[in-house]
């Protein structure tokens, strides 16, 4: 067979020939184009960030900036082993991946099926659409393709398997898994689910999205945001590279003075073509400052006002948080209480220990929880409260139950000259200050108005947000006796 090809290229004019065998190199090329493929230089830092020492790996980048070609390369070559690419041109960018030696089990998490079909399965895996597939087809590398479970399975014992992530969290359950790739962002208990899979085998997250899901968005926990956070202030097990579709070689000219004229002053325009994070709908508390409202512990004389408000849960975060007021009015956050998965009577030995038999003036609990009955005894669910030993009493609230009390405390701390009584909050309440700095305004999620506010909370991380409010509507008052002078003092810690 081969003697008949050489005599079939030796038949040819010199031209011929060289057009065949660009022919021949070129089909080559296409059955191993993943050894081929070759990051822009705009891309490149997204694998030279790859470090052994972390986790997480998020790609973000605006629309055909080139993030879900860039997953599914890694994606490939976590499956294929850095041996297959020794001496290729791939070598360049697939030496800086951290890649275990194989058998190597990778999951490919996308939001429904019909992504997972359509994009990764068929355009980038095994069929191509722009670019030939990432997946060899060669025989000696794979194996078997389970087209109707979308697994790939490989001579050297790696499997490739994709999972929507509409399925649910238990589809999640079970396996250890070397890689895991998210493309966009599903609800973080899927995220949740992912992560353990890797724990024992000390496994990686790729994260690749176009980063329309910020602090306001639908989902209920914007968990790759919150990872955002944690990475700027020097988290060392996350890492994020962006991308931009104007640094995207692939994208014509032509085109990309199109996208800017359609998404020019648009809430979204910065995530669309640039690949940053868009705060759509904004903080509630706009005016929280931390160099202002955070001090250090201290400690608080009994003879101050004291007030505990219990913002109760069925099921979910029941909280608890403790409030001073000082002679002048002022009023200092200074304990919380965040726990989940108990019953009324858990709860409430636990709030009491926490409360260190300290003098407590007045005990609220959530109004609408509070004056629920019990379908067998009737007897409400602040009586359960009061027979497990804490004396609480509904909360009084107005028509916004407290949201514009509160937001009058925190902007009066950082006026200066206001006369309206102020709020601090102890530094190491750290559930209180990640839900205050990630409290927003719901917005409308479709239609005309999609991403404009609306004129309510978004209900999600607002359990102690709940405990301040109740608080600030009671417009506590301090008692004037005479006291010694804290007002140096307080602002220093005592540990």
């Amino acid at each position: 067979m081969k003697e008949q090809a050489l005599q079939e290229l030796e038949s040819l004019s010199p031209t011929e020939a060289l057009a065949a065998l660009d022919l021949i190199e070129g089909k080559r090329k296409e059955a191993r184009w993943i050894c081929y493929y070759q990051p822009t230089v705009q891309q490149m830092p997204f694998y030279t960030t790859f470090k052994p020492d972390k986790k997480i790996f998020v790609l973000v980048g605006g629309n055909r900036a080139g993030k879900s070609i860039n997953g599914a390369a890694v994606t490939a070559a976590w499956a294929l082993g850095k041996n297959y690419f020794k001496d290729e041109p791939a070598w360049s960018w697939v030496q800086h991946l951290p890649i275990p030696e194989p058998p190597n089990n990778i999951w490919i998490v996308g939001l429904d099926y019909a992504v997972i079909r359509d994009v990764i399965w068929r355009e980038k895996l095994t069929r191509g659409k722009d670019h030939p597939p990432f997946v060899p087809a060669d025989p000696s590398v794979r194996r078997k393709v389970a087209e109707s479970d979308f697994q790939i399975f490989f001579q050297n014992g790696s499997c490739i398997t994709c999972k929507s992530a509409d399925s649910g969290r238990e589809k999640f359950q079970g396996a250890s898994v070397d890689l895991v790739w998210i493309d966009e962002e599903p609800e973080e208990e899927i995220f949740d689910e992912c992560y353990q899979r890797t724990a024992d085998c000390g496994g990686k997250i790729m994260v690749t999205l176009t980063p329309l899901v910020d602090i306001a968005s639908g989902i209920r926990t914007p968990w790759v945001y919150n990872l955002y956070e944690k990475f700027r202030a020097g988290e060392q097990d996350v890492q994020f590279t962006s991308l931009s579709v104007m640094d995207n070689p692939f994208v014509p000219e032509e085109e990309k003075k199109r996208l800017r004229i359609k998404w020019a002053g648009h809430v979204e325009e910065e995530a669309r073509l640039y690949g940053k994070f868009v705060q759509r709908s904004g903080l509630i508390y706009n005016t929280w400052d931390r160099k202002k409202h955070l001090i250090n512990p201290f400690r608080v004389s009994r003879a101050w006002r004291s007030i505990v408000v219990i913002d109760p849960a069925a099921t979910g975060v029941t909280a608890g948080l403790w409030g001073k007021v000082s002679p002048e009015g002022d009023l200092y956050l200074i304990r919380e209480y965040y726990e989940k998965n108990k019953i009324v009577s858990e709860h409430a030995k636990d709030i009491l220990v926490r409360n260190l038999s300290e003098p407590v003036d007045i005990w609220l609990i959530d109004p609408k929880w509070g004056s629920q009955r019990n379908a067998e005894t009737h007897r409400t669910n602040a009586q359960l409260y009061k027979d497990a030993g804490i004396p609480v009493r509904l909360a009084p609230v107005d028509n916004d139950f407290g949201l514009n009390e509160s937001r009058e405390y925190v902007s009066a701390t950082v006026t200066t000259g206001s006369r309206h009584p102020k709020v601090y909050v102890f530094r190491d309440l750290e559930n209180f200050i990640f839900e205050i700095e990630h409290y927003t305004w719901s917005f409308f999620s479709r239609g005309e108005l999609k991403g404009l506010s609306k004129d309510k909370p978004m209900k999600r991380n607002d359990h102690l947000l709940n405990a301040f409010q109740y608080l600030c509507a009671l417009r506590p008052r301090g008692r004037q006796a005479q006291e010694p002078d804290v007002s140096l003092a307080k602002f220093q810690s005592y540990t």
